[in-house]
């Protein structure tokens, strides 16, 4: 049986009507839950999971269940999947996308609901899940917005059916799931539109405020998946209607974890068979009491999302971090644009915010002053790495940093001008690519001029390009045939390449995630 929730208000008191008018009694206790608050941590990259599998009588487990048990629940399941698209498709006969966008639900279809809730939980029962709740789901009287954290899973999804269909924010991309996500409501976001993000904000605060019968709004405020080490930076769309949120608590207190599903892992394909191949999946959800923000907070979302997320970090006993969503989409864009230490970029980005160097751009200088970098010296320690960008060799900082390049083989040593290719990359980002190019002339070159190679170099990170046609453009800035160019000449050069040059004036935005 769930246990009973009490309803609570900013940062965690209970509102009842005595402490509603004791203001000093709520101060004092906002104050000692701040001196509580978690560590910050930035050297746990929340976006990477490692799904270790040693243990051979596992494998053996394993290999006996993809055969005997397996190939039942994929039947089951799809059973499921069948019935619950079957209701959901007599459910919106005759509704359209707009009249679902714009009036929630009414009548029998509001009424089926329940039934489309429990085929979609038995489907989850038949892939081995087994949930567990704790703590009592709030009316949406009470709480307009359900709050879920960590997400870290696609079973995660659990949630909106175990909810009774409540709204999830989902992206545009998750359209094609059909009716089956259009009977819950959803609030649609695409998030490499910035219309539609304000878009999306203004209808959260719609919804959360209507006094029409609208389902509840869950959000995975997030934004992404993460490995549960920590709670990433809150998104404040949750949190601008400035109502009150239920913030609601995912685990999996499971051996060997089969649903983890993050920027840099197992993909979805292995992560399914692993479960379903499991005799059990453990799932936990705590729905926390009500949170009431308070009067600054509802003026500030970002503070009011920065103390939900204290809170939450609080039950769950994990720590905050710094990393962000953004940080996920860096990532993203630098494995796909092919460039090394992708899954650290966010990282290094990171160490050099806390040591300076963002602010100095001291990489810049250094390529400028520096003749040409060769094998003799670029190879440093880690004095020699902290003295050449003026930081301290004893701060932590450098010495993560440091550590981020360091390889197996030479553990004592870095290659500096892998350090500067990542760290001028960051640089220059959000600016035209072309300043990147500029940059990794001197990087790559002698005296700022480049070979043919070098020239393919400087450019392959930035537009879609073979190396035959890389040549066309250095032979073409190569007019005394030296076999070697300068950024001058091959700017001037890229005047018989327009559509080269149209790219390489685009701004080098992670937000386009892919070479164009």
């Amino acid at each position: 049986m769930m246990e009973e929730a009490k309803a609570t208000t900013g940062n965690g008191v209970q509102k009842d009507g005595s402490e509603e008018d004791n203001t000093s009694a709520i101060v004092a206790n906002r104050n000692r839950k701040q001196q509580q608050q978690p560590k910050k941590i930035h050297y746990v990259n929340p976006f990477v999971h490692k799904l270790i599998w040693d243990d051979p009588v596992d494998k053996v487990k394993t290999a006996f269940l993809t055969v005997f048990l397996l190939p039942f629940r994929v039947i089951l399941i799809f059973v499921c999947l069948v019935i619950a698209w079957t209701l959901a498709n007599i459910g919106l006969y005759g509704v359209s996308r707009e009249e679902l966008r714009t009036k929630p639900l009414s009548g029998w279809r509001r009424r089926m609901k329940w039934l489309l809730s429990q085929c979609a939980i038995a489907m989850y029962s038949f892939a081995g899940l087994g949930i567990s709740t704790r703590g009592r789901k709030a009316h949406r009287r009470e709480a307009p917005i359900l709050v879920v954290s960590p997400h870290s899973s696609f079973m995660d999804a659990v949630i909106i059916y175990l909810t009774g269909l409540t709204s999830p924010l989902v992206r545009n991309a998750d359209a094609n799931l059909g009716k089956l996500i259009d009977y819950a409501q959803p609030i649609y976001v695409c998030r490499e539109d910035p219309n539609s993000r304000q878009t999306t904000i203004k209808e959260i605060i719609e919804r959360a405020n209507s006094k029409e019968n609208w389902p509840q709004i869950l959000i995975f405020p997030e934004g992404t998946c993460t490995n549960r080490t920590s709670l990433i930076q809150f998104k404040p769309g949750a949190f601008y209607p400035g109502v009150p949120i239920q913030p609601v608590l995912v685990r999996y207190p499971n051996k060997v974890d089969t649903v983890t599903w993050t920027w840099e892992g197992p993909d979805a394909l292995q992560l399914l068979w692993r479960t379903l191949t499991q005799f059990h999946t453990f799932c936990e959800i705590e729905f926390l009491p009500v949170y009431y923000p308070s009067e600054e907070e509802k003026r500030d979302p970002k503070l009011y999302a920065k103390n939900v997320r204290n809170l939450m970090a609080r039950e769950l006993g994990i720590p905050i971090s710094d990393y962000t969503f953004d940080d996920c989409k860096l990532m993203t864009f630098v494995k796909n644009i092919n460039m090394p230490y992708a899954a650290f970029t966010a990282d290094i980005d990171k160490l050099r915010k806390t040591l300076g160097l963002n602010k100095l751009n001291i990489e810049e200088q250094i390529v400028a002053d520096e003749a040409k970098f060769t094998d003799e010296n670029s190879y440093l320690t880690l004095e020699e790495f902290a003295r050449r960008l003026n930081v301290p060799a004893n701060e932590e900082s450098t010495e993560k940093l440091f550590r981020i390049f360091v390889r197996p083989n030479r553990m004592d040593v870095i290659d500096f001008r892998e350090y500067l290719l990542m760290s001028l990359f960051l640089v220059t980002l959000y600016t035209p690519k072309s300043n990147f190019v500029r940059v990794l002339f001197q990087l790559f070159g002698k005296h700022g001029k480049v070979t043919r190679q070098s020239c393919y170099d400087a450019l392959k990170y930035l537009v879609k390009i073979t190396p035959a046609e890389a040549d066309s453009i250095f032979m073409a800035a190569d007019s005394g045939n030296l076999g070697e160019i300068s950024f001058d000449q091959l700017t001037k050069a890229l005047e018989k390449f327009p559509a080269i040059s149209k790219k390489l004036k685009r701004n080098n935005d992670p937000n386009n995630l892919r070479l164009t």
